[in-house]
């Protein structure tokens, strides 16, 4: 995704960057702007993905950025940033409809929970794209992509939803080139072209999600048991590719939420 931070304060771009390289985050590109003005004037050309703003700020504000942002259509996604718990700052993130609402200091599980919930988002929505304007009727896949932005090719939404379907089976990219009638290679180099990221990384991203909604919702679960629901025999190897996508261990971030 590409990402947006506007903050006043540099020492906060270098902090967030810095967590964010250190995460394994799917950001392919990370934009920085001190003020609501010059981000404003970066999104143009940028188009965001995802704007983290802090609220505080001269010239315009977070709040009145997120409004400006939205009426001219230049990002849709934001995260509020603040080192004030206050409660007016609260209501009105709401009313903004921010995705969310983080505290300095930062806290890197919550961030990098919502970079990943963003991450799924994204290429959800634009499989559902390509899914609408396949039943359209119109076969042309060029006239999709000049029409939609970063569209996505039928072969890539056809491997996002053989993902999505068998995610908990001990998949791979053969299987998945099986599935589509095409070389592993040429997938995985199409695959990475059109999602920016790899098949084995967004297998990875959409197991963990999955793993972080068992943990929410079912408390009492033994994570070996999750483990194995969202495809990862070897409950060691889960641990491992939770923390790395993650930043802590499954057992340190299920005490977090609860």
């Amino acid at each position: 995704m590409n990402l947006m931070i506007v903050d006043d304060e540099p020492f906060i771009h270098k902090g967030l960057i810095n967590i964010i390289e250190k995460g394994s985050t799917p950001c392919s590109a990370i934009v920085c702007a001190y003020d609501g003005i010059e981000a404003l004037d970066k999104m143009r050309d940028f188009k965001p993905d995802l704007v983290i703003t802090d609220i505080q700020m001269p010239e315009m504000n977070g709040l009145e950025l997120i409004r400006e942002a939205k009426s001219r259509d230049l990002c849709k996604r934001f995260i509020l940033l603040t080192g004030f718990d206050h409660t007016e700052y609260l209501r009105k993130a709401i009313r903004c409809q921010v995705i969310d609402y983080l505290l300095k200091p930062i806290n890197k599980i919550e961030l990098y929970d919502v970079l990943s919930n963003v991450s799924i988002e994204l290429v959800s929505e634009a499989s559902a794209r390509q899914a609408s304007w396949a039943g359209t009727g119109d076969e042309d896949p060029v006239f999709a992509r000049m029409e939609n932005g970063n569209q996505m090719s039928r072969n890539v939404e056809k491997i996002i939803h053989y993902i999505h379907e068998n995610y908990a089976l001990d998949l791979s990219l053969d299987q998945v080139a099986e599935h589509v009638y095409l070389h592993p290679n040429y997938i995985s180099s199409l695959f990475r072209k059109e999602t920016g990221i790899t098949f084995i990384h967004y297998l990875h991203l959409y197991r963990i999600q999955k793993a972080k909604q068992l943990i929410n919702k079912h408390q009492e679960m033994p994570l070996q048991q999750i483990s194995e629901k969202v495809g990862y025999e070897n409950v060691r190897h889960f641990f491992s590719i939770f923390k790395k996508h993650c930043g802590v261990t499954p057992g340190d971030y299920r005490a977090s939420k609860h």
